[in-house]
């Protein structure tokens, strides 16, 4: 619902831009909404999901959904400007009942995707989390150039702050997930981690250290609680 959200505020913008010929507006505007929105922070993070989740599960079938809607709205608004490439991502990809399959410029622009748009304040907190991971990535880096990890996903992360704010914004979501780590724990530094303060947020202590428990060899997160192959508990309810 965040990424869509994001694709509604682009369509609006796509579409007024077009009514006034202001097609420079637009190619900068799904450049940004391809290279910021999705490739720096959604598809980064949606790679787990995609690849790891039970294939008929619903979080994986709800980001499919997602990717689906955003590829189908993405070939529509920018066909008029990038005609061919945009007409043979339609030529490969699955349509709706009722769409015309001959080509993509046959078909109608999309005009908003207001039934899955969040609200104001939860995209607020969804800001607050992206700093968030912002700091988090700029203190893994400083512990893998120390060479305390390798990949992202041997690191326990974790936080620690009095801002009661940050903590509310973060409340309910899966921060490990979200940041491409093993674990993240609102807890004080372990000994001998790496510690940094936020740049985003100052008051936020931040600890890397070495992920606890064996790695998955399906998803490559540490578990504490792998099964006798190994797998995390996510990994073995997949498989089995």
């Amino acid at each position: 619902r965040w990424a869509l959200t994001k694709l509604d505020e682009l369509t609006k913008l796509v579409r007024k831009s077009y009514n006034g010929y202001e097609f420079h507006v637009i190619t900068h505007a799904m450049n940004d909404f391809c290279v910021v929105e999705l490739s720096s922070f959604y598809l980064d993070i949606l790679k787990d999901r995609l690849y790891c989740e039970d294939q008929k599960g619903l979080r994986r079938r709800s980001a499919q959904t997602a990717l689906f809607l955003i590829v189908d709205a993405m070939a529509k608004l920018f066909a008029p400007i990038l005609a061919f490439t945009c007409d043979e991502i339609w030529q490969s990809m699955p349509h709706r009942e009722g769409d015309d399959v001959r080509n993509v410029l046959l078909n109608q622009m999309p005009e908003n995707f207001e039934g899955y748009c969040l609200d104001a304040a939860t995209m607020d907190k969804w800001n607050t989390v992206m700093k968030l991971r912002q700091d988090v990535n700029g203190v893994l880096e400083l512990a893998r150039k120390d060479g305390r990890i390798g990949k992202a996903l041997e690191a326990r992360v974790t936080l620690e702050t009095a801002d009661e704010t940050l903590k509310a914004a973060c409340a309910g979501l899966n921060l490990a997930e979200i940041c491409i780590v093993s674990a993240v724990d609102w807890a004080a530094a372990e000994e001998g981690a790496e510690v940094a303060q936020g740049t985003n947020f100052p008051a936020l202590t931040i600890g890397v250290s070495e992920a606890k428990g064996a790695k998955c060899p399906r998803c490559w997160m540490h578990s504490e609680a792998a099964n006798a192959e190994g797998l995390c508990p996510r990994c073995a309810a997949v498989i089995a």
